[in-house]
């Protein structure tokens, strides 16, 4: 039995999803086809993005969690810069609430910076885990989403095998493409066409001195196709496709906030309180 409060928020999103209803959504050509990712190595173990499937984007651990955000959002992009010219693609993003909160919300610019349209953004914030999974079904069911980016919190129970399942399913049957970013990166069952394991990675620094590209270590985890592996992929935020990140790579501009337990160093001695300084 639902809550009232579930039951709401889904027929709010069948509200949205037929009006939005044959603007630049995807069709029953679309399942089974594939999107390249534009980088040599990803696209020789897996033939591309497979479209109609479920695939599965975990950070390594916390300090990863926004380079594997950043993965999904590169591959959600890929596949929406992919659809027909002349409509405006739309993308499905569901969030739950505490993804809102430990993460905070989507930013526009920032989403125009790595190529997506923030104006073709479908939005959902659902309370927990089982709202998550209700609402990406009935995403993926609409035919109308290029892609659907869906995360869910942690490492709820909810998201099972038999979830998991249901998901891939549907997306077989619509042609639809589901991104599963989870904020827990520990492994579990799941029925996906691949899993990445993402690791943040420093960009390389372009003339002036301002931050590059994202780059992202990509590690392939399972890959239902074939192959898996690990590349050092660089985003393409001009021409949305990703590339082999360059050998030189210059001075890291991006690199884990805090080290981990067994590379920290010891604390220095106790010193005695000195002279408060003016902070300019």
């Amino acid at each position: 039995m639902l809550s009232p409060q579930a039951t709401e928020r889904i027929a709010m999103l069948r509200q949205t999803i037929h009006r939005l209803e044959g603007g630049g959504g995807v069709g029953q050509a679309d399942a089974w086809s594939t999107v390249p990712f534009g980088h040599a190595g990803a696209d020789r173990a897996t033939g591309g993005i497979a479209c109609g499937a479920l695939h599965d984007v975990v950070p390594a651990g916390a300090p990863d969690l926004a380079a594997a955000t950043g993965f999904a959002l590169s591959m959600a992009a890929r596949l929406l810069g992919t659809r027909p010219t002349g409509r405006r693609p739309l993308w499905l993003w569901i969030r739950q609430d505490m993804a809102r909160r430990e993460a905070g919300e989507p930013y526009g610019p920032g989403l125009a910076g790595l190529g997506l349209d923030p104006a073709g953004l479908v939005s959902v914030l659902a309370t927990d885990t089982e709202d998550v999974l209700r609402a990406a079904e009935e995403g993926l069911k609409a035919r109308v989403f290029a892609a659907v980016l869906i995360e869910p919190w942690g490492n709820d129970k909810a998201l099972d095998l038999t979830a998991t399942r249901r998901l891939a399913l549907i997306a077989g049957e619509t042609g639809a493409t589901g991104l599963l970013l989870r904020s827990g990166g520990m492994e579990m069952p799941g029925s996906v066409a691949t899993r990445w394991c993402i690791r943040a990675a420093p960009s390389r620094t372009p003339a002036g001195g301002h931050p590059g590209a994202p780059v992202y270590d990509a590690e392939l985890t399972r890959n239902r196709r074939g192959m898996t592996g690990r590349w050092s992929m660089e985003w393409n935020c001009d021409d949305r496709r990703f590339e082999p990140a360059s050998a030189d790579q210059g001075r890291a501009l991006s690199r884990r906030l805090a080290a981990g337990p067994g590379d920290r160093a010891a604390p220095p001695a106790r010193q005695e309180t000195g002279a408060v300084i003016a902070f300019r």
